[in-house]
């Protein structure tokens, strides 16, 4: 993915998670763990169950598991793609 006004391709920078219409993120190479840590950190409450998992890119989007390992094999941030699991991202993949 490039943006319209650069060719420079869209890079993965933050792992992220969405939960009721909220995304929550933190910047690589922190774990999605890091942020129900600190969720729970900060509001005292258990993560909430139904959440999704994703990443934000250089441009500040959310991209799911799957959109997300796409942005970041043409970046040629996968550490090794040959070991990519489920056709997803996951944070061990990139840092």
């Amino acid at each position: 993915m490039t943006s319209p006004s650069s060719a420079v391709p869209a890079r993965i920078t933050h792992v992220a998670i969405r939960i009721e219409g909220e995304t929550l993120s933190l910047p690589g190479p922190n774990r999605h763990h890091h942020i129900i840590s600190e969720y729970h950190y900060r509001t005292g409450q258990t993560f909430p169950d139904h959440n999704e998992q994703g990443f934000l890119d250089s441009e500040g989007r959310f991209l799911n598991r799957k959109q997300a390992l796409g942005v970041a094999l043409v970046a040629g941030q996968v550490k090794d793609p040959s070991a990519v699991r489920m056709n997803m991202l996951f944070s061990e993949d990139v840092w």
